[in-house]
C-alpha cells in the first residue's frame, strides 16, 4: 500500500527505502545511547 502511495511499480524499490529508513533509525538511537553513557560517565 505504501508504495503504491509512493508511486512506486516494484515492491522491492519500496523494501530499498524502508531499509534505508531503518538503519538511520538505528544510527540515530546509537549516538542518542552514547551520548548519555558519556553523561552518566562524566556525572560525578
Amino acid at each position: 500500500m505504501i508504495g503504491k502511495l509512493l508511486g512506486h511499480i516494484q515492491v522491492q524499490t519500496t523494501a530499498r527505502y524502508a531499509h534505508l529508513a531503518r538503519d538511520t533509525a538505528k544510527a540515530s538511537a546509537a549516538r542518542i545511547g552514547d551520548g548519555i553513557d558519556t553523561d552518566l560517565i562524566a556525572a560525578p
